[in-house]
C-alpha cells in the first residue's frame, strides 16, 4: 500500500463556510463591524450637527485618541503573543504576573498624569496640534491611565482567543461613546461634553474585558523579567502602530496647516472613510497574531490558521472598493452629508490607499508572528517617506487634497506589494 503523503504544514486545510462562521476570527469580525456601524453613526450625526469647522476639531481629537490607543496597542499585541505562545499552568503563571504588571502600570500612569497635564497646559499642546479649543486635548489626556489596563486585558483575551470578552469590551466602548455623546450634546454641553464621552468610553471598554486577568496575587515571581520581555516585544508593534497613524492620518495634520478649511474638511471626511475600512479589519490582526503563533507552536498549518482572516479581509475590500467606485456620492452623503460633496472625487483613491495599508498591516502582523519584524520596519519607513513626500508637495503652488491622496495611494500600494513578496518568501522558507 502506498504511503499517505502529508501536505506541507503551510498549506491550508478545508475551511467550509459553517466552520468559518464559528471561528473566533469571524465572531470578532462581526462584533468589530457592529462597533464600526456605531462609529459610523456617531460621525454621521456629529458631522451634521457640528458643521465642517467644529467637526474638524472633533476629527482631530478622534485622530489623537486613536493615536494614543494605537501606541498602547503595541502593548496589547506583545501581551497577546506572549499568552499565545504558552498554555496550561505556564499560561496561568504568566497571567498572574501580567496582573501584577497591570496594577503597577495603572498606578504609575496616574502618578504621571499631573505632570502631563502641567506640560500640556504650559506648552499649550492643544493649539500646537491645531485645535481651536485647547481644553479638548486636556480632557482626552484624562483617559490615558485606563488605556494601559485596557490594552493588557485585551491582549490576554486575544492571546486566548476569548471572543466573548473582546465582544463585550468593544461594544461597551462603542455604546458609551455613541449614546453618551448624543446625550451630552443635546443637554447643551457642546464639543467638550462629547470629548468627555470619548474619554469615558475607554473606561467602559476596560471594564468589559477586566476579567481576562485574575486579581494580582501576593508574592508573584518573575513579574519584572516578564515586564521587560513584554516591553521589548512591544517595540516592533509600537513601530507598526506609528506607521498606521502616519500612513492613514498624517495627511490630516498637513492639511490643517496648509490647505484651505474646505479642502481640509474633505480630507477629514475621507480619513473617516479610511478609518472605517481599516477598523473593520483591525481586530483581525489580533486574531491573526494569536492563531499563527499557536499554529507554529503546535506544528499546524500556518495558512490554515490565517485563512479566516484572509477571507474576511478580501470580503471587506471588495465591498469597500465597490461602494467607492459605484456609489461614491451616496457614501459621502451618508457619512458626512451633502456639504462634503467635493470629497467624492477622492474617494476611490482613499479606498485604494486604506485597503492597501490594511493588507500591509495584516502581512506585517503575519511576519511578526513568525519572528520576522522586517515587514514592520518597512511599513514604518514607507510611512515616513510618504509624509516627507507630502510635505514637499505642500510647498507647490497648486496644492489640493487630491495631491495628498494620490501620494498616499501610490505609497501604500507599493508597500503592500513589497510585504506580500516578503510574506510569501518567509512562509515558504519556514514550511
Amino acid at each position: 500500500m502506498a504511503a499517505r503523503v502529508r501536505p506541507p504544514a503551510f498549506l491550508p486545510g478545508k475551511l467550509p463556510v459553517p466552520a468559518l462562521l464559528l471561528t473566533p476570527a469571524f465572531l470578532i469580525f462581526v462584533s468589530s463591524n457592529f462597533v464600526n456601524a456605531g462609529n459610523l453613526l456617531f460621525n454621521t450625526l456629529f458631522s451634521r450637527w457640528m458643521g465642517p469647522a467644529l467637526y474638524g476639531d472633533l476629527a482631530l481629537i478622534l485622530t489623537l485618541k486613536l493615536a494614543i490607543l494605537g501606541v498602547f496597542a503595541a502593548l496589547q499585541m506583545a501581551v497577546s503573543r506572549e499568552v499565545a505562545q504558552v498554555d496550561g499552568d505556564v499560561r496561568d503563571r504568566l497571567k498572574a504576573n501580567l496582573a501584577r504588571i497591570n496594577k503597577v502600570l495603572f498606578l504609575a500612569l496616574w502618578l504621571c498624569l499631573p505632570f502631563a497635564l502641567v506640560i500640556s497646559i504650559g506648552a499649550d499642546l492643544g493649539a500646537t496640534f491645531g485645535l481651536s479649543n485647547t481644553n479638548l486635548f486636556i480632557i482626552i489626556l484624562l483617559s490615558v491611565p485606563f488605556v494601559a489596563p485596557l490594552s493588557i486585558c485585551r491582549g490576554v483575551a486575544f492571546g486566548e482567543l476569548c471572543s466573548w470578552q473582546l465582544i463585550v469590551s468593544a461594544n461597551a466602548e462603542m455604546l458609551v461613546r455613541l449614546v453618551g455623546a448624543i446625550v451630552v450634546w443635546h443637554l447643551g454641553f457642546g464639543i467638550e461634553g462629547v470629548v468627555v464621552a470619548l474619554s469615558l468610553s475607554v473606561i467602559a471598554g476596560w471594564l468589559g474585558v477586566a476579567r481576562a486577568l485574575p486579581k494580582p496575587p501576593a508574592g508573584v515571581r518573575q513579574a519584572r523579567q516578564i515586564a521587560i520581555g513584554v516591553a521589548l516585544g512591544a517595540v516592533p508593534f509600537a513601530a507598526l502602530q506609528i506607521a498606521q497613524v502616519l500612513s492613514l492620518d498624517g495627511d490630516i495634520f498637513l492639511a490643517k496647516a496648509r490647505l484651505e478649511a474646505e479642502q481640509a474638511g474633505y480630507l477629514a471626511a475621507l480619513s473617516l472613510f479610511q478609518r472605517i475600512q481599516f477598523f473593520a479589519c483591525f481586530a483581525l490582526a489580533g486574531t491573526l497574531l494569536a492563531a499563527v503563533v499557536a499554529a507554529a507552536r503546535e506544528g499546524k498549518g500556518i495558512l490554515a490558521a490565517a485563512m479566516p482572516v484572509v477571507c474576511l479581509f478580501l470580503l471587506v475590500s471588495v465591498v469597500v472598493l465597490s461602494l467607492a467606485v459605484l456609489r461614491g456620492d451616496l457614501v459621502v452623503r451618508v457619512l458626512v452629508g451633502p456639504e462634503f460633496g467635493g470629497a467624492v472625487q477622492g474617494l476611490t483613491m482613499a479606498a485604494c490607499a486604506s485597503i492597501a495599508f490594511t493588507a500591509s498591516y495584516l502581512l506585517a502582523t503575519l511576519l511578526s508572528a513568525l519572528n520576522d519584524h522586517k515587514g514592520i520596519w518597512a511599513a514604518l519607513a514607507v510611512s515616513i517617506l510618504q509624509l516627507v513626500w507630502m510635505a514637499f508637495a505642500t510647498l507647490g503652488p497648486e496644492l489640493s487634497f487630491l495631491t495628498l491622496l494620490e501620494i498616499k495611494m501610490w505609497s501604500q500600494l507599493g508597500l503592500a506589494g513589497l510585504l506580500l513578496i516578503m510574506a510569501v518568501h518567509t512562509v515558504l522558507r519556514q514550511a
